[in-house]
């Protein structure tokens, strides 16, 4: 009802979980940043549009951020091979040097294997298995049915397996 205050409580809740998603999409801080404010913005402006009785509205602000994270993804070009892109995943929690090492080699692989798969795939993929959005909630965010989103894991995972096989690179 043009509350301000109440509205950045609200979005307060959420920030946190929409630049995760849009992070895990885009893999750029500053874009998932942006995504996130951006989806915020959406949102105070577009909030006579909400209708909770349609979903609740986590979800619905989650559709509008995976929505402009697909967006930005289809318009830029694949995802560079900079480890500084990925110096969240190389923090402390390996004990050693080479763990590492090894552990973001894998994370490079399998984040380029993400990437390569459609967006769609990407998105389904990254809101119930990164996210952990079960998927009747990852189908409402994504505004398509359950089955269709199972088919999208289908194919996604399929891919990723075939991306994955020892001796390929994605």
């Amino acid at each position: 009802h043009g509350d301000s205050t109440a509205f950045r409580q609200l979005a307060g809740r959420h920030l946190g979980r929409a630049y995760a998603i849009a992070f895990r999409l885009l893999h750029n801080r500053e874009d998932a940043e942006e995504v996130a404010q951006e989806a915020a913005s959406k949102v105070w402006q577009k909030a006579a549009l909400f209708d909770p009785s349609r979903s609740a509205f986590g979800t619905w602000f989650y559709r509008i951020v995976s929505n402009a994270a697909l967006d930005r993804l289809r318009r830029r070009k694949p995802p560079s091979e900079n480890l500084d892109d990925y110096s969240e995943q190389l923090s402390d929690n390996a004990p050693t040097g080479e763990d590492l090492w090894i552990k973001a080699d894998e994370s490079r692989h399998i984040k380029q294997a993400i990437a390569a798969l459609p967006p769609t795939q990407q998105m389904a993929i990254t809101l119930v298995y990164y996210e952990e959005f079960s998927q009747a909630e990852a189908a409402r965010i994504m505004n398509i049915t359950t089955s269709a989103l199972e088919a999208l894991l289908f194919r996604g995972k399929k891919g990723l397996k075939q991306s994955l096989k020892p001796g390929l690179t994605p």
